[in-house]
């Protein structure tokens, strides 16, 4: 019987151990794993606090911003004015306190257009459509500088995203157009030229383009037809009408017709 007492007594003994044993552990658990969400809530708040003083490092002061937007205002004047070299020193100076300024940005790749400076052009409006990927403009005008180099193919695509994204500009259809002849597909550049004409029927420029299109598919009936008509509502002193002339001339000698049969459209 006192065995038996003895056993009990040492079983507890070696419960209560292992009890205690497990309690530690348990305890040791929950200290490691505060101390895991203590260190991520640290790491969180450095981040959160990493990102903020690079905000902080991105604000202007207030005479910073008069200086940006002084500045931006005197660059548009330029501009404006056909001042193309101080405009785009302004700009620049404009960018170096606020490089994603989005309103130089598109003034500068204008800017480089206008001077034929096609290659940079295409960086800023690839900048700027890094900076805003769903710009229709920005896209037009990169469809511009591709296009100056050449470059049709991605050109065409380019118009065609500025297109769905605002399909209420004429010009970018006419735009679209001219990449179409460019690459030879004038089935697809009459359908841009008329879609155009749905926005802009009364833009003769547009069925002028449309004439020289159906003249290079060898469409000479509609081609001669849309010529006789600028001829006959264009004014006499007319650039459009010079050009419409050279086009009929054009399209007469592939025809067959003699020059001196038109004379009285002329």
């Amino acid at each position: 019987m006192i065995y038996f007492f003895l056993g009990l007594i040492s079983a507890v003994g070696l419960v209560l151990v292992y009890w205690k044993k497990h309690l530690e552990l348990q305890q040791k658990g929950s200290w490691a794993k505060e101390m895991l969400q203590r260190l991520h809530v640290k790491r969180v708040a450095e981040k959160q606090e990493e990102k903020e003083q690079q905000v902080e490092m991105l604000l202007l002061t207030p005479e910073q911003q008069k200086t940006l937007k002084d500045t931006f205002m005197s660059a548009e004047a330029y501009f404006e004015n056909g001042d193309l070299d101080e405009a785009e020193r302004l700009y620049i100076q404009v960018l170096s306190l606020d490089d994603e300024h989005i309103e130089t940005n598109m003034r500068l790749g204008l800017i480089y257009l206008k001077k034929q400076l096609a290659k940079k052009a295409e960086a800023i409006f690839r900048k700027i459509l890094a900076i805003s990927p769903k710009d229709p403009l920005a896209l037009s005008n990169l469809g511009m500088a591709l296009y100056m180099q050449h470059n049709f193919e991605e050109a065409k695509n380019v118009y065609k995203e500025a297109i769905a994204l605002d399909p209420n500009r004429a010009a970018r259809y006419i735009s679209l157009a001219h990449v179409y002849r460019e690459l030879g597909d004038y089935p697809s550049a009459v359908e841009a030229i008329q879609k155009a004409f749905r926005l802009d029927p009364q833009h003769n420029d547009y069925r002028l383009l449309l004439a020289e299109t159906y003249c290079d598919m060898e469409e000479l009936i509609p081609a001669r037809t849309i010529v006789q008509n600028i001829l006959k509502h264009e004014g006499a002193k007319s650039s459009l009408r010079k050009t419409a002339r050279v086009l009929l001339k054009r399209i007469d000698n592939k025809s067959g017709i003699p020059d001196d049969s038109n004379t009285s459209l002329i």
